[in-house]
């Protein structure tokens, strides 16, 4: 049986990852500080850690609260004999990063500078490490002379504006750099604009959904225009687990998306079918995050074999029917 410890394995990322081994037979650890970032949603982030934590469990998990920074997992990889390390630990919203600067810089930069000094002594135990990075290291997308966003692949420059993006793309460079010096083995992954049940961070989808549910209105910036290239978490997952499972991909970056560019627009007109009632308003002031859009994903599909099944469409249904089912404590 192959044994994964998965760091951050219970925030919303982190539990489908480990919902997706389990499922494949995988002997799966979780290592959890239990951090709630956000204090408006702390019903909300409590209810859904009882359901993935329960869940999980359920399902043979095994689970440590435990804050990396405070505490090594020398003993969790010894005890469990791990073979991969998934690490989603991070702040989760590039906003707050602005906020907490310092935070930000503990729980994305300084968490995985612990993880590779830990990794040292494990190089040669531990067959790859898969780091969560994200498309905000691009920064602004760039267009084409006809005013087209193009879909970067993985060698673009990376010009991050915002700090956590920058720490993002810090993170990346330390970890090619111990993996040079110390043989690690490692798998990057950027994903963007991930959606999915238990998300609570007040994304884009989960923040126009609750608000539908509460029958409250939406608000466009800068008239909806602005694109994204949601991803069902499921989707996402999937890319993971090709990324871990393969042997062959090492010290390799994937963009792992559904590749599409939406605008939010698009995303507003598709609540309205199923919220009729849904008051939306758009305004016209400036996004203040980077310019995107789709990613390219040519790489992963061509190497990895990832071939995306959720469209908004698709997602967004499956999104607002499990919602529906827990709108109670939104």
């Amino acid at each position: 049986m192959k044994k994964l410890l998965i760091i951050g394995g219970l925030g919303f990322i982190g539990y489908h990852i480990a919902k997706r081994f389990l499922k494949e037979k995988y002997f799966v650890v979780c290592v959890d500080a239990l951090k709630n970032y956000i204090n408006i949603n702390y019903k909300t982030w409590n209810y859904y850690i009882n359901i993935r934590q329960s869940d999980l469990k359920s399902h043979g998990a095994v689970i440590y609260v435990r804050d990396i920074n405070k505490q090594p997992i020398d003993d969790i990889i010894l005890q469990h004999q791990i073979q991969y390390i998934i690490n989603t630990a991070s702040m989760p919203v590039a906003l707050l990063c602005e906020l907490s600067a310092d935070v930000a810089k503990n729980d994305i930069f300084d968490s995985n500078f612990n993880i590779l000094e830990t990794l040292k002594k494990f190089s040669t135990s531990i067959s790859k490490y898969i780091y969560i990075s994200s498309s905000m290291v691009y920064g602004n997308f760039k267009k084409d002379e006809k005013g087209n966003i193009i879909p970067p692949t993985e060698d673009f420059d990376c010009n991050p504006i915002d700090l956590y993006g920058a720490l993002k793309l810090s993170t990346e460079i330390l970890i090619k750099q111990y993996s040079y010096k110390y043989n690690i083995n490692y798998v990057i992954i950027r994903p963007t604009s991930v959606y999915g049940f238990t998300d609570c961070n007040l994304r884009v989808i989960e923040l126009f959904v609750t608000k539908a549910l509460k029958k409250q209105p939406i608000e466009l910036d800068n008239e909806g225009k602005h694109q994204l290239d949601f991803t069902y978490v499921d989707d996402l997952v999937e890319g993971i687990f090709l990324a871990t499972e393969n042997d062959r991909v090492v010290n390799q970056i994937f963009n792992i998306s559904y590749g599409e560019g939406r605008t939010i627009e698009e995303l507003s007109l598709l609540l309205k079918q199923y919220f009729p009632d849904l008051v939306i308003i758009k305004n016209t002031k400036s996004p203040t995050r980077a310019l995107r859009g789709a990613l390219n994903i040519e790489k992963a599909k061509k190497i990895l074999n990832y071939n995306p099944h959720y469209n908004l469409e698709k997602g967004l249904s499956l999104y607002i029917n499990m919602l529906k089912q827990h709108a109670d404590v939104l």
